[in-house]
């Protein structure tokens, strides 16, 4: 932040926003400020009327009271074309690129750099492009590439590259570091820093409470649609926040790691796909937590979905607990009770206008006769939405209305739906506060203790060493780790991550 800035007139003020929904209401009167320069983290946990309050900031919602002010003046939005011809940008955590466009034609959507003839200048929209791309330092990024093609983290610079335009008075970013690796998450928050020196306000929200540390000059905490607190970044604790915006003092911790079994539940040897990935050596037991680890694109996602009949095999062999091969194709997978959980929830993992039953159930459905459905579906549901403790009015509320961590928690449902024997979750806390967080471990900790196996991806290193019995690294396809997590340490898992060199795996 820029000297100065808390004490110049606010760059953008909201006054008394109010929001209900259905009778229901998720913003009591908020008062917020936000100075020119500045960054404020706005954290709280899912369902507290974060992004009820941004998508009113931005236009995409209307409140039922209040104003806003942006540079003194009080602006009603037509919509989010209208808050972002002011220079209101917001980038969303569920990315919304168009994967058949190339990355120039989604950072220049509706406004292809006409020339005067009429005719695209696809030269000009390369190059601004590209520009906007090495400012955030994904200069790796090529313009020309269908966007489709890219993996979560450069699909995320795309969609933020977007906003990076000569007016921008306002940047949102709404989980923007959720698929990044440090390293890529170290050069948004410089890019941030530098938006930040030219004057543009930002507001950043996240889960992770050492990014807000690290990055914001404020913290504001809303809890149950009211802002609970608002203070100097410098001058808060990480048990304040937590307290603030769980209104308890401190969060359970994931449970003990359970013993595994000595009953094989998956045997991989000399594992490929057809790609880049493996080969891969590993035995999974009964009761098992397998945590996978590795930066962006070094094959997390490639071998879950290999493992989940999304993929073909490309060599090596695999012997699974029912005595078949791997799975040819998801639709096998759950009628094997083997169950993956997507990275993307939103491009993968969910129905956002079906109802949040029909949502969960969809796995189940296919292994149900038709006749059956109606009668069992509630029966069905209920134990899994108490369990998962899936917040909502009804089953039937449609999911798209839901917070983020309740749709993830909805997803998991699905998984367990089909009482799986294997269980893939890829990123399973991805874009869910810390208190959602706790649950989705404490169930993990729970599947296991009672026999199931589990492997998950997961590109936050704390949490892969908190849940798993062992630790799978992967560098570039390659396996480079599998060691017991018994006093293993973080360098050690680093240290392996970021060796891109031939040498045998350890075992």
């Amino acid at each position: 932040m820029q000297a100065g800035a808390r004490t110049r007139a606010p760059v953008l003020s909201v006054r008394g926003i109010r929001k209900a929904f259905g009778g229901t209401a998720v913003l009591h009167g908020i008062d917020l400020d936000l100075a020119a320069g500045e960054v404020l983290a706005l954290v709280g946990e899912n369902g507290a009327g974060k992004s009820t309050l941004l998508n009113i900031i931005c236009g995409a919602l209307r409140a039922d009271g209040g104003s806003i002010r942006l540079d003194g003046t009080e602006r009603h939005w037509g919509g989010p074309r209208h808050a972002m011809q002011a220079g209101i940008a917001f980038v969303h955590q569920e990315l919304s690129v168009i994967r058949s466009l190339s990355v120039a034609e989604n950072i220049r959507l509706g406004d292809y750099c006409a020339r005067r003839t009429g005719f695209v200048d696809r030269a000009a929209m390369r190059a601004d492009a590209a520009a906007r791309l090495a400012e955030l330092g994904a200069q790796h990024v090529r313009p020309e590439l269908r966007a489709g093609r890219l993996g979560t983290a450069d699909q995320q610079f795309v969609e933020i590259a977007k906003s990076l335009t000569g007016d921008l008075r306002v940047l949102i970013l709404d989980e923007p570091t959720s698929s990044l690796t440090p390293f890529e998450a170290d050069a948004l928050f410089a890019v941030m820093r530098r938006l930040a020196a030219r004057d543009v306000a930002i507001v950043f929200i996240s889960h992770r409470l050492e990014e807000v540390f690290a990055v914001a000059d404020r913290i504001a905490v809303l809890r149950d649609g009211r802002l609970v607190s608002d203070r100097p970044a410098a001058t808060s604790r990480r048990e304040a926040v937590i307290a603030d915006m769980t209104g308890r003092g401190g969060l359970v911790a994931p449970s003990a790691r359970p013993q595994p079994s000595t009953d094989v539940v998956l045997a991989a040897t000399a594992l490929r796909d057809r790609g880049w990935l493996g080969p891969i050596e590993l035995t999974v037991r009964a009761g098992e937590i397998i945590g996978v680890f590795g930066l962006v694109g070094a094959g997390r996602s490639e071998l879950l979905e290999l493992l989940a009949g999304l993929r073909r095999p490309g060599g090596g062999t695999v012997r699974l607990f029912d005595g078949g091969g791997l799975p040819g194709s998801p639709g096998e997978a759950w009628a094997r009770r083997i169950a993956f959980l997507p990275e993307d929830r939103k491009a993968a993992g969910i129905l956002p206008n079906l109802s949040l039953l029909e949502n969960m159930l969809l796995s189940w459905r296919r292994t149900m006769p038709a006749w059956l459905r109606l009668t069992r579906e509630q029966r069905a549901a209920a134990p899994l939405l108490r369990r998962l403790a899936v917040r909502a009015s009804s089953p039937r509320q449609r999911l798209r209305t839901l917070s983020g961590g309740n749709q993830q928690k909805v997803v998991l449902g699905r998984c367990l739906a089909v009482a799986p024997r294997l269980l893939l979750l890829d990123e399973p806390t991805r874009g869910v506060d810390i208190a959602t967080k706790a649950e989705i471990y404490t169930t993990i900790g729970e599947l296991a203790a009672d026999g199931m196996a589990v492997i998950f991806a997961s590109s936050e290193l704390p949490e892969v060493l908190a849940l798993a019995t062992r630790v799978m690294v992967l560098a570039r396809g390659q396996q480079r780790l599998l060691a017991e997590n018994a006093g293993l340490e973080e360098a050690a898992v680093l240290s392996a991550a970021f060796r891109f060199q031939t040498e045998p795996a350890e075992a």
